[in-house]
């Protein structure tokens, strides 16, 4: 026997803000992206930048699977209303470059000739952040260790960095900005984490707990992508973002063939975020 959809209520709130009741219960403050519904599908929530690196200069780090995560990554994000930019294998410094100049930091001119090469069609074809925009989305795929993400040539990019890179930009102010990251986070335990104060317009989703592996197959890509995909693609029209992301993470949590990982969130935006809840 088919199941009623949960009812929502959706009212008008304070400062640009909604409340939103789930089943008739109480209602909470909600950020809702809803120009695409109201403006077309030309509309854009904003850009998604996914960073995937699974070709290293010594082939012996290659993430074999971590290509299968590409496509799958793309397909969700451009579902959920985004511009879609995916730059491949990029080498620590490269990293870092790409975020400054997506989000217009002041350090993100144009260098060398290999930034020419890598990143000369962003601006061109309007792959940068804009005033318009709802939210960021930031996907960072790779080796890492315990707070950075690896670049091709095995140089590091400081994850800590992307405050301060998406933090100060202006057209990203009290907006979601939102960070998915398939790595390794090292061997260290969990006593030796910084401690970092996130902002409440940050959300960081990282594959695996602080100081262990995260697991991907060769075949099929990693857990995590594969658990994100599926989670996203059925609830993104009713759930919102943190209820989403607890569901990915119980989902990795709860799979006990093989290895342990158990996925880590950090930061809790100030509201509920909606990705396409009508009202």
């Amino acid at each position: 026997q088919n199941q009623s959809p949960t009812p929502i209520k959706v009212t008008k709130g304070k400062d640009n803000c909604w409340k939103v009741s789930v089943g008739g219960g109480v209602s909470h403050d909600a950020y809702i992206m809803d120009k695409r519904r109201q403006m077309g599908e030309s509309y854009f929530h904003g850009i998604a930048l996914i960073i995937s690196n699974t070709k290293f200069l010594n082939q012996k780090y290659d993430r074999h699977g971590g290509e299968k995560d590409e496509p799958a990554l793309e397909t969700l994000f451009t579902k959920l209303g985004y511009k879609v930019v995916l730059l491949k294998n990029l080498r620590g410094a490269e990293i870092k470059r790409a975020i400054q100049i997506v989000t217009g930091h002041k350090d993100g001119k144009m260098k060398t000739n290999r930034d020419q090469d890598k990143f000369s069609t962003l601006s061109k074809d309007k792959l940068l952040v804009s005033s318009e925009d709802d939210s960021f989305v930031l996907c960072l795929m790779s080796h890492g260790k315990e707070n950075v993400v690896l670049g091709i040539d095995e140089k590091k990019f400081e994850i800590d960095d992307i405050f301060h890179i998406v933090g100060p930009c202006k057209d990203l102010s009290q907006k979601p900005k939102m960070v998915f990251i398939q790595a390794c986070r090292g061997d260290a335990t969990p006593d030796s984490a910084k401690a970092v104060t996130h902002p409440d317009d940050f959300l960081f989703s990282f594959a695996t707990f602080f100081g262990h592996a995260a697991f991907r197959d060769k075949i099929y890509g990693s857990w995590y992508v594969k658990a994100l995909c599926s989670i996203f693609e059925s609830g993104y029209k009713m759930k919102d973002l943190d209820s989403m992301i607890t569901e990915v993470h119980n989902e990795i949590d709860m799979k006990h063939e093989g290895p342990l990982q158990v996925p880590e969130k950090r930061g809790t935006p100030k509201y509920k975020v909606y990705f396409d809840l009508k009202k």
